[in-house]
């Protein structure tokens, strides 16, 4: 059996979507084919469920666009998954030579995608964990719910430039409105460094480097400072050899998830329930707009309510850290 996955999404999306098509891969035994973005390609290329991974790089849409085409063209498909839900998605489902194609219920469709002839899992909760909607399709297609696993890992190599004990501190956010302060990181950095005897790791991406800098400066310059420097490959291997992984709403929480990593997450505008740590801790405060859900806000006072010590009180019921503060 031939199975086109279609999704094209965010790091964060990628991972949740993993635990699907472990299930459909155990239990149809069939070929998976996943269509994916660049940011996602090395961890979909290399996951054993993956046996062939065809990337779409929007940024170069006509020359992309050919190539994705003629690959999609090139065999047939039993079914085409459409888990991005957009009409792009959709279209790349409706490309392919395939004899079913199944997608979400039109209440959880964007961009009028609903109209497209698929067959629609059942209606569910919008507002459940992404993670869960996604499985959706395999209760759809008669396959059991199998102890979630995510099956990444990385080179098995205690990454050399890091001491043994460290703390990551993911600092970056794709939508703005979802970082933390500055100032709440530069703080926790300076406490976790005085209390656990740890060294802070900052991770993020390029566009968040002047952030670290300044955390960077502001904590002494005692933290190590990984912004904008590591490949995907990279930064599963920071995540994985740290002692616990602090967090905002973005693509590297969910990874930490998947290695099984203690996550404490910051979050205010998002909803947690539906985008939050599939498994870890949450941090949030009560606020009237909360969860807004908005891209930018001029004034975050949902993420700006966090202190450093909500996220100390957090790491320190961590049995594993907790015991280091009688070092």
């Amino acid at each position: 059996m031939d199975i086109l996955i279609v999704k094209l999404g965010a790091l964060g999306d990628v991972v949740n979507t993993l635990p699907l098509v472990r299930i459909i891969k155990n239990h149809l035994n069939g070929t998976i084919t996943w269509l994916v973005a660049p940011l996602s390609y090395p961890l979909v290329s290399r996951h054993p469920s993956v046996d062939q991974a065809i990337v779409f790089d929007k940024t170069n849409w006509s020359s992309s666009l050919i190539h994705a085409a003629s690959r999609l063209r090139s065999r047939h498909f039993d079914m085409a998954l459409d888990l991005q839900r957009t009409l792009k998605s959709a279209s790349f489902c409706m490309l392919a030579k395939s004899e079913r194609r199944i997608g979400f219920d039109r209440k959880r469709c964007k961009e009028m995608s609903w109209l497209f002839p698929f067959e629609r899992i059942g209606t569910s909760d919008p507002n459940a964990h992404m993670l869960d909607q996604y499985l959706g399709f395999a209760e759809y297609l008669g396959l059991p719910r199998d102890d979630i696993q995510w099956d990444i890992s990385g080179s098995g190599i205690h990454p050399s430039m890091l001491p043994e004990d460290y703390i990551v501190l993911n600092i970056g956010a794709t939508k703005p409105a979802n970082r933390w302060t500055g100032e709440g990181f530069a703080m926790l950095a300076e406490a976790i460094q005085d209390r656990y005897a740890a060294t802070p790791v900052l991770t993020g991406g390029k566009e968040d480097t002047g952030m670290a800098d300044r955390i960077a400066k502001a904590a002494g310059n005692t933290v190590i400072n990984l912004v904008g420097r590591t490949s995907i490959d990279e930064l599963i291997d920071v995540l994985q050899y740290a002692m616990a992984v602090v967090t905002c709403d973005t693509g590297p929480m969910h990874l930490a998830v998947a290695l099984g990593k203690d996550v404490v997450s910051l979050f205010g505008p998002s909803d947690a329930n539906r985008t939050g740590p599939f498994r870890g801790t949450v941090i949030r405060k009560p606020h009237d707009c909360a969860p807004c859900n908005k891209k930018r806000c001029e004034d975050p006072v949902c993420m700006k309510m966090i202190s450093h010590g909500d996220v100390m009180k957090e790491l320190d019921r961590l049995a594993h850290i907790r015991r280091r503060t009688a070092i």
